[in-house]
């Protein structure tokens, strides 16, 4: 036997995993392999779990597996001889579009993906109606690629998951807006059916303005600038209710729109040419309240403390001359503290006078006036 020593601790190694073959793996998925016997077998248990309650996922995916099942061998004896747990969370092209071609609908290559909010939307939507399906057999390279990758989601909005929010019918709803976080205008399409379908399609051509605006403002921090895209969309389906005005911060304009319909019209007519004027006069309103409040904030004695009384000032001399502070009624000397502001007690001889402070002033001497003649 081997003695356990404290100065030289025995170094276990784990044995290598033996190698799979690929006889064994074809006989187990011509028999087993709509209830996932050869994913068993391969080390893949949700995978096996999968196939057993979908039948082979309806058969597709038993399929496709007697064509790719050397891949799936060689990749399960190279993990297991690597070591490398990274590997294991690597995601592959063909398993993505395994499960895209009969669970697409319900977003089982997204769940694979770790796009777990695409997933739940294509689960209640059916893919998106189907649209978002198609759209995803052309975009999986890329949806693999970001997987794999190292940036966090949290960052930058995708691409393809705007494209196919603005394209499919859940647009209508304004999913695509929800995604980019603008929240107003994704409640505006949810009760409006995307602005009667004029912004559902102005949108198909615009998500990547939209998108790239989005990503700008995560790196340079939130801007609340409005922009003339979005005010001419707001003008043209409801500016006869005076959106544009609520939304380029003109309330009482907007009010006025709405009860009168525009100004019976004419006004609405007249914002057309001049909606770049309003838009460009509202950014300089927001620009300025925001440099006041810098300013304002700048101002700020950074040394101040809540309920502490700032009556004394430094004694340090400064050209010659003490400065002297100001309390509520009238100057303090230096060196003095006054616990009670506008109270000002006569001060003491002792430690911490100033020399003076008691004494009288000398008595008023009115100047000789001169005689005449002198």
């Amino acid at each position: 036997y081997i003695r356990y020593n404290l100065n030289h601790p025995v170094m276990f190694c784990s044995t290598p995993a033996p190698k799979k073959s690929i006889l064994e793996a074809y006989l187990l998925l011509i028999v087993l392999g709509l209830f996932g016997g050869h994913h068993f077998y391969l080390r893949r248990p949700v995978w096996g779990i999968l196939y057993f309650f979908s039948f082979g996922l309806l058969g597709a995916g038993w399929l496709i597996d007697i064509f790719r099942l050397p891949v799936l061998v060689s990749r399960c004896n190279n993990d297991a001889s690597q070591q490398n747990p990274n590997l294991a969370k690597k995601k592959h092209l063909d398993d993505a579009y395994v499960l895209w071609f009969p669970g697409g609908f319900l977003g089982l290559h997204h769940f694979y993906l770790n796009n777990i909010g695409l997933g739940v939307l294509y689960l209640f939507t059916f893919g998106l109606f189907g649209v978002g399906w198609l759209i995803d057999a052309c975009l999986m390279p890329y949806h693999v690629k970001k997987a794999n990758s190292n940036i966090p989601d949290c960052i930058e909005k995708s691409a393809a998951a705007t494209c196919i929010l603005a394209v499919s019918p859940a647009g209508l709803l304004g999913a695509h807006h929800y995604y980019l976080n603008r929240i107003g205008f994704g409640l505006l399409y949810t009760f409006t059916f995307g602005i009667f379908g004029v912004g559902y399609i102005v949108d198909w051509c615009r998500f990547p303005i939209l998108l790239k605006r989005y990503n700008k403002s995560k790196e340079i921090g939130h801007t609340s600038h409005k922009h003339l895209d979005d005010a001419y969309l707001l003008w043209f389906p409801l500016g006869f209710l005076g959106f544009h005005h609520f939304y380029l911060n003109r309330p009482v304009w907007g009010l006025l729109y709405m009860f009168t319909f525009g100004l019976l019209g004419i006004g609405w007519l007249i914002d057309l040419c001049r909606m770049w004027k309003l838009v460009e006069n509202c950014n300089k309103e927001i620009d300025e309240r925001v440099h006041l409040t810098r300013n304002n904030r700048s101002v700020a004695n950074p040394n101040y403390i809540q309920g502490q009384y700032y009556g004394n000032m430094p004694t340090t001399t400064v050209g010659g001359h003490v400065p002297v502070s100001y309390g509520q009624f009238g100057p303090c000397p230096p060196g003095y503290s006054n616990p009670n502001p506008g109270i000002y007690p006569t001060q003491q001889n002792g430690y911490g006078a100033v020399h003076g402070m008691n004494e009288q002033p000398p008595p008023y001497e009115a100047a000789s006036i001169p005689t005449k003649g002198h």
